[in-house]
């Protein structure tokens, strides 16, 4: 029996591996799930990837764009002086600094999983370093157990 625990960005997940079952709990700001599936309950051939971001912080940049063209636009058509381009030049250099660090915390938000299905529900393994591991270990488990219920029923014919 394997406990692994996951912590990332918002997301909990517990892995209990035991003999013939998983024991799985997943929580995150929204939603939270907990079941036991037997391994021969879990697809490990069809794999879903997906990737999770938070698009508020996209949205946010796009006025700080549009602000950062308006005020170079508009230092351009009133250039008196060196220094009223230079003022201008600043104001759409701290519009294009506000926007720069909104796409960074939009791509810095990314959570990428990969999810399995089975019959209790979806699994879903966050990418925090630990998912090779994880992911291995779930594989093999399946395929072990498998191997024993394919044994014990061959066994059991003859």
């Amino acid at each position: 029996m394997e406990t692994i625990y996951q912590k990332f960005k918002g997301h909990k997940v517990k892995f209990v591996f035991n003999d013939k079952a998983l024991s799985y709990e997943y929580s995150d700001s929204e939603d939270s799930i907990a079941f036991e599936a037997q391994y021969d309950e879990i697809d490990v051939e069809n794999v879903i990837r997906s990737t999770s971001k938070n698009a508020i912080w996209k949205f946010i940049a796009s006025p700080f764009i549009f602000l950062a063209l308006f005020a170079v636009g508009k230092a351009s058509l009133n250039v008196d002086s060196i220094e009223k381009l230079l003022a201008g030049l600043v104001v759409t250099l701290i519009w294009v600094l506000l926007a720069v660090g909104c796409w960074i915390k939009y791509k810095r938000s990314e959570v990428t999983f990969t999810m399995f299905d089975s019959v209790r529900g979806r699994l879903i393994v966050v990418h925090d370093g630990q998912e090779d591991k994880i992911i291995n270990l779930l594989k093999k488990s399946v395929s072990n157990y498998q191997s024993m219920l394919s044994y014990l029923t061959s066994n059991a014919v003859h």
